[in-house]
């Protein structure tokens, strides 16, 4: 066992009281997450990166929102907060993670946007996350790191300079509560419910940077997206699907961000078995080409 684990174990009542076994969980790039499992409850304890200290966000706000979210019953229950900038537990959630071909049942995908629209109504107690904070923070990090720059991006950098400046006048929907991480794996399905998970990069940020994360990350088609934000808003107009094309461009520029931030951060570590930087330049290629979808 990971003695830093082993340790958090010790420290934690509730993890420590009829310990039984640990096991590493995979999915997450960013931290480190463990299925701690005791005689009578289930875990997980998440060890935290250290991209906070670069993105502005403190993990204390973080968990006030993630046990608010709790409270209204869409993600886990907050076991052990005392030292959230190193880690935290929360109960463990039976189910599995959501995946591409659950976007083809209407009743999960109604309940995705049953998620989504109760976290743009949540009051983010001043926390501030915006797409653009976060490639600020990953390319200063990265820079931080000495991470060569891949050619292109100074170019695709200016773009979303602009799309900022243009989304800055939408009152209505750029200073909203966001998650601002809705992937489909961080999304759980219990057989009954969807449950949301990380709840790190969460601040007030843009609804439509939000609705861009799953369509960019799940190929959807012109006619899939049109359906996606007339879920959302109850109507389709046609401005608002232009509005999904430039947060999906801004969603591969804070992709390849994220990618050269974390080349850099974990240099010489073996955490998984993925090559951040390569897939920063894979970005900046399918924005080159004019696609902006992983």
């Amino acid at each position: 066992m990971n003695m830093k684990v082993e340790e958090i174990i010790r420290e934690v009542p509730e993890l420590n009281h009829e310990f039984v076994s640990v096991e590493s969980l995979r999915g997450g790039l960013s931290n480190q997450t463990y299925k701690v499992q005791t005689r009578e409850h289930t875990y997980v304890l998440r060890i935290n990166s250290r991209q906070n200290e670069y993105l502005n966000l403190t993990r204390r706000s973080e968990v006030e929102m993630m046990k608010k979210a709790s409270h209204e019953g869409f993600a886990p229950r907050v076991i052990s907060s005392n030292f959230p900038e190193q880690f935290v537990v929360t109960e463990f959630v039976k189910g599995r993670m959501l995946e591409k071909d659950d976007l083809k049942d209407d009743h999960i995908k109604g309940m995705i946007m049953d998620r989504l629209k109760r976290i743009h109504r949540m009051e983010g107690h001043g926390r501030i996350c915006t797409p653009y904070d976060l490639i600020h923070g990953y390319l200063k990090g990265a820079d931080q790191f000495q991470v060569k720059q891949p050619n292109g991006l100074n170019r695709l950098l200016h773009r979303v300079e602009e799309i900022m400046h243009w989304r800055s006048n939408d009152k209505e929907y750029n200073n909203k509560f966001c998650h601002n991480d809705t992937f489909l794996c961080n999304m759980i399905y219990t057989g009954q419910q969807v449950q949301i998970i990380d709840w790190e990069l969460s601040g007030v940020g843009d609804v439509f940077f939000e609705l861009a994360i799953i369509p960019f990350t799940n190929q959807f088609s012109e006619t899939d997206e049109r359906e996606w934000l007339k879920l959302y808003f109850g109507y389709f107009e046609e401005e608002a699907f232009h509005i999904l094309q430039d947060m999906k461009f801004v969603s591969m520029v804070r992709e390849a961000a994220w990618g050269m931030f974390y080349s850099g951060l974990t240099k010489g570590e073996n955490h998984h078995d993925f090559d951040y930087y390569k897939h920063a330049e894979y970005c900046i290629q399918r924005i080159e080409q004019g696609i902006y979808q992983l």
